[in-house]
């Protein structure tokens, strides 16, 4: 359904999940009645047409077409694939397959998917974000892009039969309640999710797959046996990489050091000769 840029119009931006590709981001053009408010004639826009209505658009809205211009399956496809393929065949021929090339395939296009909602996240506040509906009605449920970053800490409990972990999200000083049946992880890599309506990106960057589990759980628990896996396998990690850590029933100690360049300069071995056999 054609808007006219003659009329009012708002410029919104609409998510969401694509069956082979995660969340994906939209930008329509969608027509305002007399008392300013939005109505069902809505335009998908693009790079190619994003010009005709420039007077409601902003440079940071350009870029941001841009990038989800490059995130639509067609898009992807034309990256991805040299060969000549309807959308729903090749995604469904990488996807439905976990070995070999086709594995390798798949994590080149989550990569690539990734850094560009990580992209259009960082540039969406100020901006009017919706979730799309089943029906493909653009402006289904508005989304609040929040002006500020929230905070994460991670908390293990220790006692002598498991150790307990489980983070606690806050945002202005207010916890942000998890598990909650209306949450969803739309990047991990940062971790950037939506909680009751609200997108939440984080003061300092968390990946988003150690969230993802807390969104339907309250704690996870590692028995005694698996805790030295556990421990170094992640743990370990965790803690070099966010210093935001409660721990009860063990202690932390980190250990630094400044690294000192070491220059060894040794003769190498003269090469070995051919010996050269003549026959007579």
């Amino acid at each position: 359904m054609k808007v006219s840029a003659a009329q009012p119009f708002q410029l919104i931006y609409s998510l969401y999940q694509h069956e082979y590709l995660g969340y994906i981001f939209e930008c329509f053009i969608v027509r305002l009645d007399e008392k300013g408010k939005l109505t069902y004639q809505h335009q998908n826009i693009s790079s190619k047409n994003a010009r005709e209505f420039g007077k409601g658009m902003d440079d940071r809205d350009y870029e941001l077409i841009e990038l989800m211009d490059s995130m639509n399956q067609d898009a992807v496809l034309r990256h991805f694939s040299k060969k000549i393929m309807k959308p729903d065949e090749f995604f469904a021929k990488v996807f439905k397959k976990d070995k070999g090339e086709e594995r390798l395939l798949q994590e080149q296009i989550d990569v690539y998917m990734e850094k560009r909602r990580a992209s259009v996240l960082e540039k969406m506040k100020g901006k009017r974000l919706y979730e799309m509906g089943n029906d493909g009605e653009p402006t289904w449920r508005k989304v609040d892009v929040l002006e500020r970053r929230a905070s994460i800490q991670f908390h293990f409990i220790r006692n002598e039969e498991s150790t307990t972990y489980y983070p606690t999200i806050s945002y202005e000083g207010k916890k942000v309640e998890i598990p909650n049946v209306a949450a969803y992880m739309v990047c991990k890599n940062p971790a950037w999710m939506v909680v009751s309506g609200k997108l939440y990106g984080f003061d300092k960057p968390v990946d988003g797959k150690k969230l993802i589990p807390f969104l339907t759980k309250n704690n996870i628990v590692v028995p005694k046996n698996l805790e030295e896996n556990y421990y170094n396998n992640f743990i370990t990690p965790l803690v070099a990489s966010f210093d935001d850590i409660e721990v009860t029933g063990f202690e932390i100690i980190k250990n630094s050091y400044d690294p000192h360049p070491l220059l060894t300069i040794s003769e190498l071995p003269p090469a070995n000769t051919k010996e050269v056999v003549t026959l007579f």
